[in-house]
């Protein structure tokens, strides 16, 4: 059996400071999580989007 565990981390405890990381966006501008420190931020992820079923 393959073991893939190691490609995912645990999950953050709520209250807990996000990760620093830089994403693109839905117009393909990076976005720095650090830049955005003292404002309100959502982060949604879809980790099934684009895949089939």
């Amino acid at each position: 059996m393959l073991q893939l565990g190691w490609l995912w981390s645990d999950p953050l405890k709520p209250g807990s400071p996000a990760p620093p990381f830089k994403l693109r966006d839905q117009d393909g501008n990076l976005v720095e999580l650090q830049k955005l420190r003292g404002k309100n931020v959502i982060l949604v992820f879809y980790p099934a989007d684009d895949t089939p079923g």
